[in-house]
């Protein structure tokens, strides 16, 4: 017993080791691998060398100090001269390599531009702004163009747009030949054209959708020039250069020598050109049993009549027609009236319209199709949830046989939408919606009456067909402040194409009080001047909500604008250069050399209060060309977000429920 005892004394500092062993393998910390690297791939050489003159081989290898990968060559890396065949860019380990295919030209200077894409492989750190160029000839070229490509419409940065410039300086050159040297926009709009010669140039932006790069007119492609001729230069000059502790404190800043190049500040204003597009058909669609919508890229005079292929109606108004509900395209609704029709799954019919013809686009010509309209429903989905199938276009002869006129859809119950209502603004219009074409729309039918001391007396008021929003008719009047209203509609007064009406609807509106509105009133100034006619250039004034919605519009009176009965919000606005005095904004057209209308933003917002009214003063002249308020820019580039890691938390032990693996996937 005492030899026991003794036994088990002399081992029990042994016991205790191997338990704090067992309890360390059951709680295993988390590897501590150090700080995130941070920091970009960084260029350490080359075959050829950068810079390389009389370089005649088309495989080139650029190293870099850790493991890469490249995002989208295809879409990312750009090749000046523009090469016909597309070459093979690809990252191997920590190089990437570039096989052009094209024979290359003699006495040229050839530039390879990564943009951002080269990353590396572990935590996506983008070089930015990469580029490599290489010489056919004795001399390199290196001079350089920059600037920012700018939606002319809301001022929004254009990102991943092909910029490119033309050496020769006629018109024509653009829709031609291809750029000479080109370049992609940046996250920012920015882009940077590399060894540029001497000389003079025209600079272009280009939704290049045919990658010839020139403009098509006839390919709906958007696009950007600028009016006065390029020249680039070079300057050196010394500049302040901040070298920072970390990413918010700054540790010195010296005065460097560096090579500038001229102009690095271009502005292009990009459009879609406002020229008629070559008329086409999209790709119909089926989104329900009993409506089928044809899509067309321009408005068209008539409606298409589309004529039964593979079914019998049995009457003439077997459809009826009506615009479709996107206001941004050119599209019809067909509403199937007849069930026995709209319950089979394929519809097939024929459709004749006139198009653009491919080898004369300025020749239209009847284009006759037969379209296969698959519908099915979706399964587990409710029977009003419909999914889209595609249509099968089969094109045919042109025909003679084109229907009657059309008119009549399917089964849903007819439901009206009245807004606003209940408190109401002076300057509102009331919405009357459909969910269905109603056949029988009239002024009579609603009843629109004000109330005094319990009283109700019948008004007049203006009523019309919404020119933009389907099934919606508008009713107007000049409301005043804290005046009460009511419109009526009597029950089955109106009635949809499938037979359903409506029920009895009293809907109650409020004006609101003048003491809950405030006013803003606006003088403009630095205004241009129409050529040399003496006459202020038309304008017209958008106060915008956060998001930078349109909320109230007004036309520049004598240098003035009001707006009158505002809500008490603060508002951003913007100014448009209205040339032609139509109320709206309007596109260039490069044929003519006529730029986009001019938009300009007001920096700060206005801040609307109740009972108030706010005069401000205005001068575009002093405005920044394309600057717009940060807050209301959609187009950011990514978040830079800088990695926070606590790495003693990292290697505190964690305790875990499983059992362990080791690198052989054995469990302990």
């Amino acid at each position: 017993m005492k030899k026991t005892f003794r036994y088990i004394i002399l081992r029990l500092p042994a016991m205790l080791l191997l338990s704090c062993i067992l309890f360390a393998c059951a709680n295993i910390g988390n590897p501590n691998g150090g700080p995130y690297d941070e920091d970009p791939p960084r260029f350490i050489g080359s075959k050829p060398a950068a810079n390389q003159l009389n370089f005649k081989g088309k495989k080139i290898e650029i190293f870099f100090d850790e493991y890469i990968t490249i995002d989208n060559p295809s879409e990312n890396v750009i090749i000046t001269p523009p090469q016909k065949q597309s070459p093979s860019i690809q990252a191997v380990g920590k190089k990437a390599m570039v096989e052009l295919r094209d024979t290359l030209k003699e006495n040229t200077t050839y530039t390879i531009d990564f943009t951002s894409s080269i990353v590396d492989n572990n935590e996506k750190n983008a070089l930015d702004n990469f580029s490599f160029a290489f010489s056919t000839g004795d001399v390199l070229d290196t001079l350089r163009i920059s600037g920012t490509l700018i939606s002319a419409e809301d001022l929004e940065p254009v990102q991943k747009v092909l910029v490119g410039i033309h050496n020769d300086l006629s018109d024509t050159a653009f829709t031609k030949t291809p750029l000479l040297r080109t370049s992609k926009t940046d996250e920012r709009g920015r882009f940077v054209i590399h060894n540029v010669s001497p000389g003079s140039y025209h600079a272009f932006a280009l939704e290049d959708k045919n990658r010839n790069y020139s403009y098509d007119k006839n390919n709906d492609e958007s696009l950007a020039f600028l009016d006065s001729i390029v020249v680039p230069t070079f300057e050196r000059a010394m500049v302040p250069d901040t070298i920072w502790k970390d990413t918010i404190t700054v540790d010195t800043v010296l005065m460097v020598e560096k090579t500038l190049f001229y102009p690095n500040d271009l502005i292009l204003w990009y459009f879609k050109d406002s020229i008629v597009p070559k008329q086409r058909m999209f790709r119909p669609e089926r989104s329900k049993e009993h409506i089928f919508t044809l899509k067309f890229n321009a408005p068209m005079d008539t409606f298409p009549k589309p004529v039964p292929l593979n079914f019998e109606p049995t009457d003439s108004l077997w459809y009826v027609t009506q615009k479709g509900e996107d206001p941004e395209s050119f599209a019809v609704n067909y509403w199937i009236l007849d069930s026995m029709i709209y319950k089979m799954d394929t519809l097939q019919v024929g459709v004749a319209y006139w198009r653009n013809n491919d080898t004369v686009p300025d020749l239209m010509e009847l284009q006759t199709d037969t379209l296969n309209l698959v519908y099915r429903e979706v399964q587990g989905k409710k029977k009003d949830a419909r999914s889209k199938r595609p249509v099968r276009i089969r094109r045919t002869e042109a025909s003679d046989s084109i229907p009657a006129e059309p008119e009549r859809p399917p089964v849903v119950p007819l439901q009206v939408g009245i807004s606003p209502s209940g408190p109401i603004h002076p300057y509102d219009i009331i919405a009357v919606a459909f969910n269905e074409p109603v056949m029988d729309v009239r002024k009579e039918y609603f009843v629109m009456e004000i109330g005094a001391d319990s009283l109700w007396e019948a008004v007049d008021f203006e009523f019309e067909e919404d020119s933009i929003r389907a099934m919606t008719y508008l009713i107007k009047r000049p409301f005043k402040y804290n005046e009460n209203y009511r419109l009526t509609i009597d029950s089955a007064a109106l009635c949809g194409v499938y037979g359903h009406c409506n029920n009895f609807i009293s809907t109650g509106m409020t004006v609101k009080g003048e003491k809950e509105y405030g006013h803003l009133i606006v003088s403009i100034h630095g205004l241009p001047f129409v050529g040399d006619s003496g006459q202020v250039t038309p304008a017209f004034m958008e106060l915008l909500g956060n998001g930078g919605e349109v909320v109230r519009k007004a036309i520049v009176k004598n240098g003035s604008v009001s707006f009158v009965d505002m809500p008490a919000e603060k508002y951003y606005a913007r100014i448009t250069l209205d040339t032609n005095g139509n109320g709206r904004w309007d596109a260039g057209n490069y044929e003519e050399r006529r730029q986009p209308e001019r938009v300009v933003y007001f920096m700060r917002q206005f801040e609307i209060r109740q009972n108030w009214k706010i005069e401000e003063a205005w001068d575009i002249s002093d405005s920044v060309p394309g600057e717009k308020p940060g807050e209301l820019i959609k187009n950011k580039p990514k978040e830079e977000t800088k990695r926070n890691r606590n790495y003693k938390d990292e290697s505190k032990p964690r305790k875990s429920n499983s059992s362990s693996m080791n690198v052989s996937g054995l469990r302990l």
